[in-house]
């Protein structure tokens, strides 16, 4: 019995590393049953959504959206079923900057509870994002801009997810409490930030020189 649907969004970057983001969607309070039919049709979906404009264009060229996996879990974490589906065409980033590979901007996802359970965190890639010269920041015009292309996408995503399971909502989940709360608002911030994750299967180049 599945209470809600954990969604990677899977993505390449030079050099063979790879990115995730992992967005929940709630799908019942009680638990429901699912099939491996019905997940891997909210994967099919989900993988055809449009990706707005705004994101693939603070990605640098070689990041890409390749597509996604479903998972459907109890509170407690228990998978019941899992799906896979690539995107008919990859999406990628062509931006002229260029950053390190862990380089983000994060997604705050907030919801009614006080207290990390009834926060969520989405690390967003964002190799190839403009930054002030003055600042090292991004504009406030383009965290706006971007923000609005991400909610957008998971609302795209929601929709595509409703198609199955009628009145799955954005949730943050709390694997330690076997609680999720609704997510209510989302947030960006303009200071980029590391996913320390990404570096860990890159595999680095070394130079050497003898001393003295």
């Amino acid at each position: 019995m599945a209470h809600l649907l954990r969604v990677s969004l899977q993505g390449q970057l030079p050099t063979g590393e790879e990115w995730s983001v992992n967005p929940c969607w709630q799908i019942s309070d009680f638990g429901i049953s699912t099939t491996p039919a019905q997940v891997q049709a909210v994967a099919t979906a989900i993988a055809a959504v449009s990706v707005p404009a705004s994101i693939p264009a603070t990605w640098a060229n070689g990041t890409i959206l390749a597509g996604c996996r479903v998972e459907a879990r109890t509170f407690a974490g228990v998978l019941e079923n899992q799906a896979e589906a690539i995107k008919a065409i990859p999406v990628g980033g062509g931006a002229s900057v260029v950053h390190p590979l862990q380089t983000s901007l994060v997604q705050s996802l907030r919801t009614v509870v006080a207290g990390p359970s009834g926060r969520g965190r989405l690390y967003w890639p964002a190799t190839g994002i403009s930054l002030q010269t003055t600042t090292s920041r991004p504009t406030t015009a383009a965290v706006t801009n971007l923000l609005a292309g991400y909610t957008t996408y998971l609302g795209g995503i929601q929709t595509a997810i409703r198609l199955t399971f009628t009145g799955a909502t954005l949730t943050v989940w709390s694997r330690k409490n076997n609680t999720s709360n609704m997510v209510v608002s989302t947030q960006m911030g303009d200071v980029p930030d590391v996913q320390r994750r990404r570096r860990d299967t890159l595999i680095e180049a070394y130079q050497s020189q003898v001393f003295p």
